[in-house]
């Protein structure tokens, strides 16, 4: 749906496209994070996010406070939501898409020293390298060219640009 892999680099389709600029936008809807290696692949992303609000930094539990202290917390949770909320309402005002794009939840994982740190990034970046789903991905293009017939013509002529 995303795009597909040429030569170990990552191709966008517009759907794709529209993954990118949302994942680069978080920082400016949430000011307490920090984007760090990401990958739109063909049929998923990876990324890494920092959370950089001190107050949460120093604790894993919310401490009590007083009623009146409003305190803004950027759950990852929230994020992400707002990540696939953006990415979902740009693809059906920009494409007419109207297919389902997310799976219901996501994978995380809490990154703890450097050396995970490390591992992580090089992971995210080499994936291009590692796909091995052209089948897969022949497949999920195919489906998507015949789920695009069905809809406009400008977003079918969009498709074949890309293509």
């Amino acid at each position: 749906m995303f795009g597909r892999v040429e030569q170990k680099r990552v191709v966008f389709s517009p759907l794709g496209r529209i993954v990118e600029e949302a994942w680069t936008a978080l920082p400016s809807r949430h000011d307490d994070i920090r984007l760090h290696e990401h990958m739109v692949m063909p049929n998923h992303v990876h990324g890494i996010i920092e959370i950089v609000s001190e107050s949460q930094a120093l604790r894993a539990a919310p401490q009590k406070r007083e009623a009146r202290t409003p305190v803004r917390v950027p759950l990852l949770s929230v994020v992400v939501r707002s990540f696939k909320a953006d990415v979902t309402r740009r693809a059906g005002l920009e494409l007419g898409w109207n297919e389902e794009i997310w799976q219901q939840n996501y994978f995380d994982r809490v990154i703890r020293d450097g050396r995970e740190f490390s591992n992580a990034v090089r992971y995210i970046a080499e994936n291009p390298i590692r796909w091995t789903g052209k089948k897969l991905q022949r497949d999920e293009n195919r489906e998507i060219r015949r789920k695009l017939a069905l809809q406009a013509a400008p977003l079918q002529s969009r498709w074949r640009d890309w293509e």
